[in-house]
């Protein structure tokens, strides 16, 4: 007898079932683990035994799976059947038919993982570590933060578990933590509540011109409140020159905001440096931290900042959640009307799982930092060098090469159209970006690229490749190897139609 993929993996499943011990479950997660399987096709064969009441499943946050009587006593044959019943039993009525038509699709999926994903600076995959600890509070610990009763309270638990992870992080004061659905609302919060704030203290704000859209569009709402807004120019390097933010201080200036690191060029800023002007002239600092967590030491003792803006979709949490630090004393008005959540400073139900997610993940990535950016950087080297060695000396010019995250590789490929290029990396499943994903959509060119000083043609010309942990070496060598091929044809193509054009005219 021929046994299919699906065949094999019930029976070592229920193989695997059979070795607990009495009335002991195993999460699907460690189940898939120990088979060598993708979670999510395991749950489709583990409710194929359900349905046939091999299997039973426990609820909350200790649950997962156990053989049922019936499925202590099974044999081969009986999970061989489970496993095919429902093709055997299709029926000749419409719903039959869909049926098959649907599980012959799902037979044909294998959940594995396909292309190069190069586009960690926009949104990285969840850990499933991380996924793991958030899953009880989607079902078996649903109950709402904000209620009395006992799950309630085990619910608000892991909340302050979570702010309490996240303030060890930062080196600040649980209470100094505010979560929020992410980065955008954080950045909005921090910029338009403490202006309001302090608006009859000074209405005057300096940024810079390369920060994230949220931030810039923030400092736009409030100019047209009345506010001033100074926009500090960046070197070629993306970053400012301390000695420009002095000049730039008024006696009205009441809030700094500048980025810790870009989140295109992945540029970082000498945000230190920053924080001590600030803290000298007695100004309100706030920093853009959302693309640098998971990379660089956040201690805010360090960076000097009041507040501070994390998104946890960049250090593979679910998307999302955020999280505004802001210093105990420092002046922000509310966020959001309603209830009294977050200590009545941003109102709306919490997101329990996706917060026991946030802090899980940040205090992970903080903890693994140093050695996953020792890799991350080694596989974003090799990429550069092995696609330099393929091109034209002078083809490729790296943006901000000296002074950025170690997942970050921003790249002008002279005289190529970026869009067209991208277009080629996607058809050959290498995915990277144009910019920053929250204005790639736009036909407006990189803000960030032409205030570095490159041309309208440059910026047109540069792509984005950022890495993450899930990358691997091989992925990064033939990355470099199908980007190097289409950009060299690309290259053919237009001087072919050059010298067409050229003929033609003759």
């Amino acid at each position: 007898m021929k046994f299919s993929e699906k065949d094999k993996i019930a029976l070592n499943a229920v193989k695997l079932l059979s070795s607990l011990k009495a009335d002991k479950v195993i999460d699907i997660n460690v189940c898939a683990d120990k088979l060598g399987v993708s979670a999510r096709y395991l749950e489709q064969v583990l409710y194929e035994l359900r349905k046939c009441g091999l299997l039973s499943a426990k609820r909350g946050a200790d649950g997962g799976y156990r053989l049922s009587d019936k499925g202590k006593t099974c044999s081969a044959g009986d999970v061989i059947a489970a496993i095919n019943a429902s093709k055997d039993d299709v029926g000749d009525d419409f719903a039959g038919k869909v049926r098959s038509i649907m599980q012959a699709a799902a037979d044909r999926i294998t959940f594995e993982e396909e292309g190069i994903y190069l586009d960690n600076a926009a949104t990285t995959a969840a850990d499933e570590e991380v996924l793991e600890k958030a899953m009880p509070y989607f079902s078996g610990i649903y109950g709402n933060a904000s209620s009395l009763h006992t799950m309630g309270r085990t619910a608000l638990n892991a909340v302050d578990t979570a702010r309490e992870q996240v303030a060890a992080c930062l080196n600040v004061k649980p209470w100094e933590i505010y979560f929020t659905c992410g980065g955008s609302e954080s950045d909005n919060w921090a910029i338009k509540g403490a202006a309001l704030a302090l608006a009859d203290k000074g209405r005057h704000i300096i940024t810079t011109a390369v920060e994230h859209p949220a931030v810039l569009a923030s400092c736009q709402s409030l100019e047209r409140q009345g506010f001033k807004v100074t926009y500090l120019p960046v070197d070629k390097s993306g970053r400012i020159a301390p000695d420009d933010l002095k000049k730039a201080i008024r006696s009205d200036t009441v809030l700094i905001s500048v980025m810790t690191a870009n989140n295109e060029t992945g540029a970082i800023m000498d945000i230190a440096r920053v924080g001590e002007i600030a803290k000298e002239h007695g100004i309100t600092f706030h920093t853009d931290a959302v693309q640098a967590a998971g990379h660089l030491d956040l201690d805010v003792n360090i960076s000097h900042a009041d507040m501070l803006s994390l998104s946890g979709h960049k250090f593979y949490c679910p998307k999302g959640v955020g999280v505004l630090y802001k210093r105990n004393g420092v002046k922000c008005e509310r966020f959001m009307d309603g209830g009294e959540q977050e200590r009545g400073r941003r109102a709306g139900t919490l997101n329990t799982a996706g917060i026991v997610a946030f802090g899980f993940a940040l205090e992970k990535a903080c903890r693994e930092r140093v050695q996953n950016d020792a890799r991350i950087a080694a596989m974003r080297d090799m990429f550069e060098q092995r696609l330099l060695s393929r091109l034209q000396k002078g083809a490729v010019t790296v943006q901000s090469e000296k002074c950025r995250l170690a997942s970050h590789s921003c790249l002008t490929f002279h005289g190529v159209d970026g869009r067209a290029l991208l277009a080629r990396l996607d058809e050959n499943e290498v995915y990277a970006s144009i910019g920053s994903a929250c204005s790639s959509g736009s036909a407006v060119l990189s803000h960030v690229l032409l205030a570095m000083g490159l041309s309208e043609e440059d910026a047109r010309s540069t792509l984005r490749f950022s890495f993450g942990k899930f990358n691997t070496t091989e992925q990064a060598e033939r990355a470099a190897d199908i980007v190097a091929s289409q950009v060299n044809d690309m290259r053919i193509s237009d001087l072919f139609a050059v010298d067409k054009s050229e003929k033609k005219s003759v």
